[in-house]
């Protein structure tokens, strides 16, 4: 939970979703993301025609709602702010279509018996990808909005190279900037991002022994314990960098007040990395 909505209640993260909405977009309609938000609550719950429940631990569906909250009130900030870019309200419901299927790929289709989701670490943004386009088809959107949310979906990538993805309009690129920083910053943040890693070590182990040498780089780590250890090293080299350089640094509008430099979602984080670290700064 962070910071003062229920990740774990797909209803409160929608009202919080939905407020910001209706506060940019007075007369636009909420209904396609309220549809969207319905489905995937039964994709995860095992409910959605084809899909087993999710059977993640760590990329469950309270990471997506975390995500979801952070998503909106990124594009929030992104409208409002002097440097930033005026949205649609199309162009909003694409960035939360996005949010929402980002990690659809881990779920399993029934029939599916062998280990968890997990073993798709290496191939959900992929798999990701594909579900929307298939969803959004399914609702009638045309292949440029379905294009539109698979780029974005692309830009979660662990060691995504921002520039090889062919976005079709400088608001497209920012909503996928909005979403790589939202999916990172979302988890980071949250209070008990520290005894997660246990969880999400179990799942970077699954696919190692899943998927051999094509999963290595999930193997630099010993254990959990050595995961929080390293997670100062972690978020000064990898995590700064996708933020300022692939994502171009759109961090700056979760800044309350905007423009402050005064960032809830990086306060968070640091203050998870000074349990491990007292020392460290931002």
């Amino acid at each position: 939970m962070f910071p003062d909505i229920n990740t774990q209640d797909w209803s409160a993260v929608q009202r919080e979703a939905e407020g910001i909405f209706r506060q940019l977009f007075a007369d636009a309609d909420f209904g396609p993301i309220h549809q969207t938000f319905a489905d995937i609550e039964q994709l995860f719950l095992g409910r959605f025609p084809g899909y087993q429940s999710c059977d993640m631990c760590y990329h469950d569906s309270e990471h997506t709602l975390e995500a979801t909250v952070a998503m909106a009130r990124l594009l929030d900030g992104m409208d409002k702010a002097p440097d930033g870019m005026a949205l649609t309200p199309h162009g909003f419901t694409l960035g939360m279509h996005a949010v929402l299927m980002h990690d659809a790929g881990y779920l399993k289709l029934r029939g599916d018996t062998e280990g968890t989701g997990a073993k798709y670490t290496l191939t959900h943004v992929n798999r990701s990808a594909e579900f929307a386009n298939r969803y959004l088809r399914s609702r009638g959107y045309p292949a440029r909005d379905r294009a539109a949310v698979g780029h974005m979906i692309q830009c979660t990538g662990f060691f995504v190279d921002s520039t090889k993805i062919p976005f079709q309009s400088e608001m497209e690129q920012m909503l996928a900037f909005g979403l790589g920083t939202a999916d990172l910053l979302g988890q980071m943040a949250a209070p008990n991002y520290l005894n997660e890693l246990d969880k999400l070590f179990e799942e970077f182990q699954e696919c190692v022994q899943r998927q051999g040498p094509a999963a290595e780089a999930l193997a630099v780590y010993r254990s959990a314990e050595d995961m929080r250890v390293r997670t100062p090293q972690f978020f000064r080299g990898h995590v700064m960098r996708m933020l300022t350089v692939q994502w171009g640094g759109v961090y700056r509008f979760l800044d309350r007040p905007l423009g402050s430099g005064k960032n809830p979602y990086l306060d968070a984080v640091a203050r998870n990395i000074r349990k491990v670290d007292p020392s460290f700064k931002l």
